[in-house]
C-alpha cells in the first residue's frame, strides 16, 4: 500500500508529485519545509500567500497515512486551510485526522 500524496484545499484532494519519503523527511527537517514543497500548488488554486501557520498534524506510520494542517493567510485578505495528505485512501486519512484532533492526539 504505498498511498499517494494530495492537496486538499477547497473540500477537493488534488494529487502532489510528493512520495512518503520526501512528505516525512520536509515535515521531520523543518514543519515548515513541507508546506515550502507545494506552495507554488497553493498559490495556484488560492493565490498569493502572505504567511503559514501550522494547525496539526496526524501521522500514522502502520499505515503509511499522514494528513498536516496548515492555516494560510492570503495575499488578497482572509485565510484558508489547506491539508496535505499522503494516504492509500484520502477521505479515510481525513477522518483518522478528524478523530485525532477530537482526542488531542494531534502533533502540533
Amino acid at each position: 500500500m504505498p498511498g499517494r500524496a494530495f492537496l486538499y484545499v477547497g473540500d477537493v484532494f488534488k494529487p502532489l508529485q510528493l512520495s512518503l519519503d520526501e512528505f516525512l523527511e520536509a515535515w521531520e527537517g523543518d514543519k515548515m519545509a513541507l508546506f515550502e514543497l507545494v506552495r507554488g500548488e497553493v498559490e495556484r488554486e488560492l493565490g498569493e500567500v502572505r504567511g503559514v501557520r501550522l494547525l496539526g498534524a496526524f501521522l500514522e506510520p502502520s499505515s503509511m497515512t499522514a494528513v498536516v494542517e496548515y492555516l494560510v493567510e492570503l495575499a488578497r485578505g482572509g485565510e484558508a486551510s489547506v491539508k496535505l495528505v499522503h494516504a492509500e485512501d484520502p477521505g479515510r486519512a481525513l477522518m483518522e485526522y478528524y478523530r485525532a484532533e477530537r482526542e488531542g492526539r494531534l502533533a502540533r
